[in-house]
């Protein structure tokens, strides 16, 4: 599946605001409590002017189905992805992740190790990182909450 990809602008900023507030995403965040728009579109307008973040809006049909970020600390690109609410269940987020991974790469080199970090009971997240090549590497503790990190370490087909 290959789907449309473009940089993420300020004009994005009430899309990505929904889906960040999305109740399932919520419930799978780091952070569980709703995103003030104010406070988006601050930490947006900061993300797009960061050149250790890139962000993907991922479109199918000209239809916006997700988004992901890569925030760059050295040689680990920290990943987050999100599936727009309606279109998921779809196979999406594997072709993002798989697209972007590549994307962020020819930008950075292959010396680039995504990253994600996953609550443990985020069964759907750890599959879809799994399934694109990602290996558990770590376990830790957030806000009192198990997480898996995972890694990619080859590249992405």
């Amino acid at each position: 599946m290959s789907l449309d990809v473009r940089e993420a602008r300020m004009a994005d900023a009430e899309l990505l605001w929904r889906w960040a507030n999305d109740r399932e995403t919520r419930r799978n965040s780091f952070s569980k409590a709703a995103i003030p728009y104010a406070d988006h579109v601050a930490w947006l307008e900061r993300r797009l002017a960061s050149e250790a973040t890139r962000t993907w809006i991922f479109s199918d049909a000209e239809v916006p189905i997700g988004q992901v970020r890569f925030d760059m600390s050295g040689e680990i690109a920290e990943v987050g992805i999100t599936v727009a609410p309606e279109q998921r269940g779809r196979g999406y987020a594997r072709a993002m992740l798989r697209q972007a991974v590549r994307r962020l790469r020819e930008e950075r080199g292959d010396r680039v190790r995504p990253r994600a970090s996953v609550l443990a009971r985020n069964a759907a997240s750890l599959r879809l990182f799994k399934a694109c090549g990602f290996e558990e590497v770590a376990t830790a503790r957030r806000d009192g909450e198990p997480v898996i990190v995972l890694e990619l370490t080859s590249v992405v087909s």
